[in-house]
């Protein structure tokens, strides 16, 4: 399949072909992920499939000592070896924290600590993070069919193109030179006013596994707080990763971003009809119809049960024209 993948903008790919296998959210969980990695190995052999496409969150497991992240990541690190192009890892909101050192929690669970600890351990945290820097947010395809992590973000159409540009080492750049101009000392400072007075080292051991100032990681997470103190952080990246759809907008509003999302991944390309994501739990079973031109997908946790789990598979070359179009498509490596 010559020239069937194309990245003409960094977080903004498009597939032109193939048979294309989704799998949302498996949030370290190994068995889950071993299922849908050898249903599609059986496929890729067989000639049913050519494209593996996670899209994100395929790390921090709810509960720490079921969290098999590491090895979910690394299994993806050696896949893409194997398969070059065909394993295709969109980024999730839980992958975005690593690439800026930043905390990621949901009430007493604080999930970046456990992950950096077993990258550091492990020594592959260079490798690992150089991969998820690398990941595009959309990707769109010549049936007309975008995937993504979250949905539509609440975004100006006009700054859309921003998004499909995005380079987070430009963030991070301009952090490091804004620091370079500063104290550290004092920095670090004003981040313990900032978090109640507590220890700076207390706090970046605590979200970061950091252990002391000797780790070169220490001004991670200060690091982290001044680039994502960027106006275009919480304006565009924010809420592309972490929208909550019509939970957070309400139905009708949602949907008005939903179409701007759909016409701006068409510009310059096929018309993209249906918008495929995962990141929010379904009502019942493994997938949901929200604002008519959405699929919310759950091939794991965000099923209920998660055994109800499905992946969706498709024909990037052949148009669809409603989501109803893709339930045929809806298969389950449970049963």
């Amino acid at each position: 399949m010559a020239h069937a993948l194309t990245k003409a903008h960094p977080r903004l790919w498009s597939l032109e072909n193939g048979t294309v296998m989704v799998v949302t959210d498996l949030h370290g969980d190994w068995d889950a992920y071993r299922r849908y990695r050898d249903r599609f190995l059986q496929f890729k052999a067989a000639g049913r499939a050519d494209w593996l496409v996670f899209t994100g969150d395929l790390i921090h497991a709810e509960q720490p000592e079921e969290d098999q992240s590491l090895e979910i990541v690394l299994d993806v690190l050696a896949l893409k070896k194997s398969y070059g192009s065909a394993i295709i890892y969109l980024c999730g909101n839980h992958e975005m924290p690593h690439i800026y050192g930043i905390s990621l929690s949901k009430g007493e669970r604080v999930y970046t600590p456990d992950f950096e600890r077993a990258m550091y351990t492990a020594r592959r945290r260079t490798e690992i993070l150089g991969l998820f820097d690398s990941l595009p947010f959309y990707l769109r395809t010549r049936a007309g069919i975008s995937l993504t992590h979250a949905g539509a973000p609440a975004v100006d159409a006009a700054n859309l193109p921003q998004l499909f540009n995005w380079n987070h080492q430009d963030l991070l750049y301009q952090a490091d030179e804004a620091m370079a101009t500063e104290s550290l000392a004092a920095l670090r400072a004003g981040y313990e006013r900032y978090h109640g007075n507590l220890p700076y080292a207390l706090l970046a051991e605590h979200y970061l596994a950091v252990t002391g100032p000797e780790d070169p990681r220490y001004n991670d997470l200060l690091r982290g707080f001044v680039a994502t103190s960027h106006p275009l952080f919480d304006r565009l990246l924010w809420p592309a990763l972490f929208t909550r759809n019509e939970e957070e907008y309400g139905l009708r509003d949602y949907r008005i971003f939903l179409d701007s999302l759909l016409q701006a991944l068409s510009a310059g390309y096929v018309p993209q009809r249906v918008l495929v994501a995962g990141h929010i739990k379904v009502k019942r079973g493994g997938y949901q119809i929200i604002a008519r031109d959405q699929l919310r997908l759950a091939s794991g946790p965000h099923a209920r049960p998660p055994t109800s789990g499905l992946y969706l598979r498709f024909d990037a070359a052949r148009p669809v024209q409603k989501t109803e179009n893709l339930l045929t498509g809806l298969e389950s490596v449970f049963k």
